[in-house]
């Protein structure tokens, strides 16, 4: 009867579900339905971090060896004591190259010889270079390009800005940052001088009246980002774990992680990478989602590891993964020679990262407890002892009736 009864009630349910379906009702809430999903799609889009891929340097060498070369032209900030930048640049291949000063006291010295030295380590110093000039050009508020004169201002300034701390003992007033932090206004050149703010460049200083600094426009948030814990002008590769859950296949010859997955931080990027077993328990495997063996771990993104239950020690039980990734990136070098300024370049390279992940495989199965907890063996004992007082008082008033 129950089972008639459930079916009439769903059926009585069905209906009305297709009465409403067919009814003008129906047809408002399927455009409601495709107006929502339509914005839930843009907001998607909108809210998810998009990561462009890097502009090509095509100035991938400098060689072992620049000889500097300095200009007449000088770019002065109007601020107290004035904030200048001499430009500075090299020739390779024919081509005249912007170089940039890492040293604030340190004199630029003209006609020198620099040989290759270190590779940049410092992501953010790579990061400051690859978005700034010559690689990347500043526009004022118009959109249109500075000249290379502020250009090269810009520039500097932001590396200064950001190496600041490395060069405390700066005794050269023209290199003042916190002056740099106030100007509003650039000027260079002799007969023909330019001036310029945030909002362009002008034959008069009258022209001149832009409130905004050119720290607070191009400078403070390129720094910033370049300072960031976690900067990285190149991708960085990330594995992951679903849980730290353990469980046995249904043939219970294996223990299997829960779904471990491999990004990285720049996407658009990323050239591949791939995944290997670095240590576990002989005969360990990688599968798919559908319980298959991955032999090629090429572009590998999801997984889970396999171990042989039978193979599992107390000296083996740690397994240790890892993935290697190559990404379209940024590499520079350090310029260097006694006595002279250091510069540094940044070019377009493949740049190689790597992480792992490690765990240890603690495997307990789990039984459902059989025993009585304390309230139920109390009562247990309780009424073991009740029924033996009744059975006594039972047999002791038995023989007293009899009697009677």
């Amino acid at each position: 009867m129950e089972k008639i009864y459930m079916n009439k009630n769903n059926d009585k349910k069905q209906a009305k579900y297709q009465e409403v379906f067919k009814s003008q009702l129906s047809k408002k809430l399927s455009i409601v339905m495709v107006l929502v999903s339509f914005f839930s799609f843009l907001m998607i889009g909108i809210n998810n971090v998009s990561y462009a891929a890097p502009v090509e340097i095509p100035n991938s060498d400098l060689g072992k060896s620049i000889v500097t070369q300095t200009s007449n032209v000088q770019v002065f900030g109007s601020a107290t004591p004035a904030f200048s930048v001499q430009m500075y640049y090299t020739t390779v291949g024919g081509k005249t190259l912007p170089i940039f000063c890492l040293e604030r006291d340190v004199d630029f010295a003209s006609g020198t010889t620099l040989n290759k030295s270190e590779s940049i380590t410092d992501q953010g110093l790579l990061y400051v270079m690859a978005n700034s000039f010559p690689h990347y050009k500043f526009k004022d508020s118009t959109g249109k390009e500075f000249p290379d004169e502020v250009q090269t201002w810009i520039t500097q300034a932001a590396i200064w800005e950001y190496l600041d701390g490395s060069n405390l003992n700066v005794t050269n007033d023209k290199h003042d940052l916190t002056a740099m932090k106030t100007v509003r206004e650039l000027y260079f050149g002799d007969s023909n001088t330019q001036y310029c703010d945030v909002d362009g460049c002008y034959s008069s200083e009258t022209q001149v009246d832009a409130t905004e600094t050119f720290y607070q426009k191009y400078i403070a948030d390129l720094v910033a980002n370049a300072k960031q814990a976690n900067t990285s002008v190149n991708g960085i590769m990330q594995m992951s774990k679903e849980n730290d859950e353990i469980s046995i296949t249904s043939d219970e010859k294996y223990y299997q992680t829960s779904l471990i997955t491999v990004s990285n931080t720049a996407p658009n990027n990323i050239i591949e990478f791939t995944v290997s077993i670095e240590a576990a328990p002989t005969g360990t495997i990688l599968v798919d989602e559908n319980g298959q063996e991955v032999k090629d771990t090429k572009n590998l993104s999801k997984f889970y590891v396999r171990i042989p239950v039978d193979k599992v020690t107390e000296d083996n039980k740690t397994v240790r993964l890892k993935t290697v990734g190559t990404f379209r990136g940024y590499a520079g070098d350090y310029y260097r020679a006694e006595g002279a300024q250091t510069v540094s370049t940044v070019y377009t390279t493949d740049v190689p990262n790597d992480t792992g992940l490690e765990f240890t495989i603690n495997y307990t199965p789990e039984v459902p407890s059989t025993g009585m907890n304390m309230a139920q063996s109390i009562y247990f004992i309780g009424l073991i002892v009740l029924l033996c007082g009744v059975g006594i008082i039972y047999a002791n008033a038995k023989p007293k009736t009899n009697k009677q």
